[in-house]
């Protein structure tokens, strides 16, 4: 099953990168229209968090991978979300998904060893059973 959903997330990204036609329902534009100018590079991070974790805890470590982008400056644009079934017929592997993008890999190795992040891996580390990280070139 683990294989399939990972599977089904690659083909997923490399069929909304082809897809030239594709528009947001609510703004009209593409979604790499939506993006800064500068925006080459989008990294997909997924958590799923150990069992037992609290609501508070959850909500901490969203509001703590938000703030990144207020204090990383290679961070060029920043949403998340919980995951939800959608077509699948169970939950899928991780709980949440945080998508940034950045200007060009070099941005994205900076970023891993900023104090900042490292600070925010240290203080949430504690309640995740899993992470997948996902890095894509962004094509208009």
């Amino acid at each position: 099953m683990k294989k399939i959903v990972c599977l089904g997330l690659y083909f997923f990204l490399i069929w909304g990168c082809t897809q030239k036609r594709f528009t947001s329902s609510t703004t009209g534009q593409s979604p790499a229209s939506t993006l800064p100018a500068q925006a080459n590079l989008q990294r997909i991070v997924c958590f799923k968090f150990k069992p037992g974790t609290t609501q508070k805890a959850i909500e901490q470590h969203m509001r703590g991978f938000a703030g990144l982008k207020d204090s990383i400056s290679y961070i060029l644009s920043y949403q998340a979300g919980p995951t939800v079934k959608g077509d699948l017929g169970e939950k899928g592997e991780f709980d949440v998904m945080h998508y940034c993008t950045y200007g060009n890999e070099e941005e994205i190795k900076l970023y891993s060893v900023h104090p900042v992040h490292q600070r925010f891996i240290e203080q949430n580390k504690a309640i995740w059973e899993k992470v997948l990280v996902i890095n894509s070139q962004v094509r208009p």
